[in-house]
Order: C-alpha cells, then structure tokens, then sequence
C-alpha cells in the first residue's frame, strides 16, 4: 500500500493510480503476463463499419465477389479501392488499414482456421515400442563420443573424440518437395458452418530435390568455399558446387524424376559433401520410393528373365556360382548369364549367340533344375506361378489370410475372388527359386552401389499464380533459408530424444518439446510444468 501510494504521488498521480498499480501487480502475480488491452473497444469508438451503406457492400463482397478466398489483403484492396470512393468517402482521410480489415472479419463473424498437424496419441503406447525406444537411447549414450555435440547457446559443433582409425559418420537426408504456381493459402477466413469452394487444379509443378546434413543444412558450397574453389586449377576445382536439383516435371517440359537423374545427382554431390567435410563418412538415408530401389540395367534380376532365350531380355552381368549350391563341385565357378559369341553351328544354342540365357538353362548350369523338377512331383515347374505374378498388395493380403487362417481366425474381409494361397516353399516356379539364389538376393540397388563406390554409406529406410513468378521466387525462397532453421529442425529431434529418456510418455513428450523450444534438451522443471498439463485446474 505505501509502495504504490509512493509510485503514484512521484509521478503526480493520486489514490485510483495506486489502486491501479496494485490490482496490476495482483493480476501479474497470478498470470504472470499483462492483461490484455481494451484500447477501442467500447461501443462508443467509431467505426466506419458502423455506417449501413458499407456494411452492406462489405457484406456482399464476401458473400458474392470474394469467390470464395477471403483475405484481410483482398478486404483492404476492395474497400479502399472500390467501396468507399464509389461511396463519396474522402479516401484520404477514410483509408483503412490491413489490422482494421481482420478486425471487421472478426466483426463479421469470420475467422482464421488451420489445419494443423501434429502427433496422434490415442492413450496407448505398445510395449514392443517403448523397448525399441529405450534400446535406441542406450545405443545413442553408447556411442556419444562418434557423434557431433553442439553447445546450446552458439550452437558451436564440439568435435567428438575419435579414437584411432575412426572416422566421424555424418547423416545425409535426401529432402525432396513439390510446389505448384498458385498454391492455395493454408488458412482462410469462413463464417461458422460456411467453406470456400476451392480450385481443384493448383498450376504447373516444381519439383526441389536435395540434400541437408545437421551441420551445415544444405550441401552447398559458402561463399569462402566457392572463392577457395575458384582459385584452384582446372583438375580439382569443382564444376559444380551446389547439390540442389530444381525441374519442372511434365510432359512438355523436363519429364519425370526417375532413378538416372538421381543417380546424376548423387554424383555431383558426393565431391561437394567430400570437399565440405573432408575425412568423413556420409551416412545417406532414403525412403521406400520404388526410384530408390531400382537396379542397374545388367543386375541380376530373375524377374527380368524369360523361361526361354531370345525375346526382350536384359543382359545382365557375370556371376559366380553360389558356394550353398548342392553340388560341390560347381560351387565357387563362374558363371556367364549370355551365350557365348563362339558357339559351334551344331550347338543347339548356335541361333542365340551373344543372347542371355532363359532361366531353364541357368538352372540346369547350376545342377537346379533335377531338384527343382523332384519337388514338383517330376513335373517340369512353371516359370512363375500365378501367386508370383500377382501385384505386391495381392500377396500381403494373402500372407494377412494365411496367417489369419494359421491363428483360427475368420477369414477376412474384402475377398472378391477366390486366389491362389501361398505356400511357404521357395519350389513353387523357377522364377521363385532362381531369385531366392544368394547371389541373386545380394544384388544391390544402383543407388546404394553408387555411394558405397565412393567410400559411404547409404540407408533406405506462394507466388502471383503465375509459373514464371514461381520459377524465379522457388530459388531465392530457398536461398534466403538460415543455418539455423535446419539447426532448429534438427534440436527438435534432440528434444523428443531427451523427453523420452526422461520417461515421458508420448503426449507429455509433445508437450515439453513445444515448451522448450530453445534448447536442445527439455529442462527439468519440466515435471513442475506436467502437473499442471494433466490438471489445468
């Protein structure tokens, strides 16, 4: 009371100052932030909403001209524009500002709304996968030392300790994102129980792919780099110093990402990764995409291959006989999977000279098909059975009744036909067994066979509507991205790394991640904060 009886009289104020000041002080002790501000919100406070001739106009733009995207921009454009000179308003002095405009949405019922995404937590968490994420955290403190550490204030890199023949292992993302001329806006103003009907086509595509590392965000030379780089002579100067793809998918214009351009890619960007981090190994991770899985054209591949010679067929790579062959005395020898260009004419394979051969003929190489014939019962098999030829979703939904039949359970739902079931012989076609060989199921995609040739290691597991405009803004939006956003994309991995070793379940995880946005561990008055999520009373 004296305090704010001081406050107030050494600034020439009297008793309602200090009973102002007090109630303030109450207000923050309990909230511990400032009340908000009722600055022009009494009814007396003029408006020109208040005048009927443009709330009516108002009103018919947003419900008829608008055509259905509802801005504060698009308001403050048509009012100023059109509403009030077409009334005799003096626009000079009765020019509305962007915050006017929301706050006449708010009036007029509207409101912003977003569709947010965020992580699904139905109260129930499996077993199986709370012990994967308790032995993945062990693993992460086990090997501490092989990794980069950031201090969480500069987030300064402080380089771990290797021990002798170590090298420092660095994961590489390959990001890759899709955006279209005129992508709509994420968030809309709409009247309760009202949606805007939207545009179903979005414009023309431009496809971004690249690659981001925790360290530096996206592989691509800086500016003491590229003059490094500059100066060097023509045999080790690099030719290109950014790693970024950017094209425009269509049939007119740069067709289809397929496994060729990114392999393309990958070859560029593995010098500029070397030359940014020398004396490391990139740890390159990709998702499922079929591009990603593709082989080489002469991979060993017994789906490619035809029951007889000749036909489309690819030519596929020398091999050498598997050493778990039954007949020991073919294991270990090579084996050529195309006819000889030397063929006498009285060999009955004289037409197909330099050809590949048919799986028939490789089985019988391998001493396979007497074996294979035996287990069919002495029928000579089929080159694929129909389970075999069925698409990949047909033969998971026919392990899922299998399986289901196997426990005595009902068979399932969706059936439409009546399918072959699988079996769990590998004997069922030469198809299936040619590709259960181990030198067959070594095979390696192109993908992974390109980055492990380099010393690495690869892992698959708004613009004005115009194309021009997005064109030329989609590389400067990705120029103008900092260090540190992708520094912040990867704290926030860290964040839910450490709430879970604090054993946070995973909505509390969510929870102290969001509030500890800043750091790169969740602090530990982070359980004084729980009690107050799971009782807000």
């Amino acid at each position: 009371m004296h305090a704010s009886h001081a406050i107030a009289k050494s600034i020439g104020k009297g008793p309602y100052f200090a009973q102002k000041i007090r109630s303030l002080t109450r207000y923050i002790g309990c909230f511990h932030t400032l009340p908000p501000a009722t600055a022009g919100k009494h009814n007396a406070h003029p408006s020109l909403l208040n005048d009927e001739w443009i709330a009516q106009a108002v009103y018919r733009y947003l419900t008829v001209l608008a055509d259905g995207e509802i801005t504060p921009f698009k308001l403050l454009h048509h009012v100023n524009k059109i509403i009030i000179p077409s009334l005799g308003f003096d626009i000079g002095a009765e020019k509305i500002s962007i915050s006017c405009a929301r706050h006449w949405l708010i009036k007029l019922g509207y409101a912003m709304k977003e569709v947010k995404k965020g992580a699904y937590v139905d109260g129930h968490e499996c077993a199986n996968v709370i012990e994967y994420c308790k032995k993945f955290l062990k693993e992460v403190e086990k090997n501490a030392h092989l990794r980069c550490i950031y201090r969480d204030e500069e987030l300064e890199p402080i380089e771990p300790s290797l021990p002798p023949g170590e090298k420092l292992h660095i994961p590489v993302y390959h990001n890759e994102s899709i955006c279209h001329s005129n992508e709509l806006w994420h968030q809309v103003w709409v009247r309760e129980g009202r949606m805007p009907l939207r545009k179903k086509g979005e414009g023309c595509t431009i496809h971004i792919l690249g690659f981001i590392i925790e360290q530096t965000g996206c592989i691509a030379l800086n500016k003491e780099q590229l003059q490094l780089n500059n100066q060097l002579p023509p045999g080790q100067k690099l030719e290109f110093t950014d790693a970024r793809e950017i094209m425009y998918p269509g049939k007119n214009s740069d067709g289809w990402w397929n496994m060729e351009k990114l392999i393309v890619q990958v070859k560029r960007m593995i010098p500029i990764f070397e030359r940014m981090h020398p004396g490391t190994v990139g740890e390159f991770f990709f998702d499922q995409s079929s591009a990603h899985g593709a082989y080489a054209p002469d991979a060993l591949n017994a789906k490619e291959m035809n029951l007889r010679p000749g036909g489309k067929q690819c030519s596929m790579h020398s091999t050498f006989i598997p050493m778990d062959n039954p007949n020991p005395t073919l294991r270990g020898m090579p084996q050529d999977m195309n006819f000889p260009m030397d063929l006498s004419s009285d060999d009955p394979n004289y037409k197909y000279c330099g050809k590949p051969k048919r799986m028939q003929q490789i089985l019988v190489e391998r001493g396979l098909l007497q074996i294979l014939i035996a287990a069919n019962k002495g029928k000579t098999p089929l080159a694929e059975c129909n389970f075999c030829k069925g698409s990949r979703e047909t033969q998971e939904w026919l392990m899922r009744e299998a399986q289901a039949a196997l426990d005595g359970q009902d068979e399932l739902e969706g059936t439409t036909e009546d399918v072959m079931q699988p079996g769990s012989s590998i004997t069922c076609c030469m198809r299936k067994y040619l590709s259960e060989q181990a030198d067959f199921k070594a095979e390696k995609p192109l993908l992974q066979i390109t980055i492990e040739a380099a010393g690495h290691k690869c892992h698959r597991a708004a613009a004005d509507g115009t194309f021009p405009t997005a064109k030329r803004l989609v590389p400067e939006i990705l120029d103008s991205c900092p260090v540190k956003t992708f520094h912040a994309f990867f704290r926030k991995t860290w964040r839910y790394m450490d709430a879970y070793r604090k054993g946070l379940n995973a909505k509390q995880a969510e929870f102290a991640v969001k509030k500890f946005c800043s750091h790169r561990a969740v602090g530990r008055e982070v359980m004084m904060s729980l009690g107050i999520m799971e009782n807000p009373a």
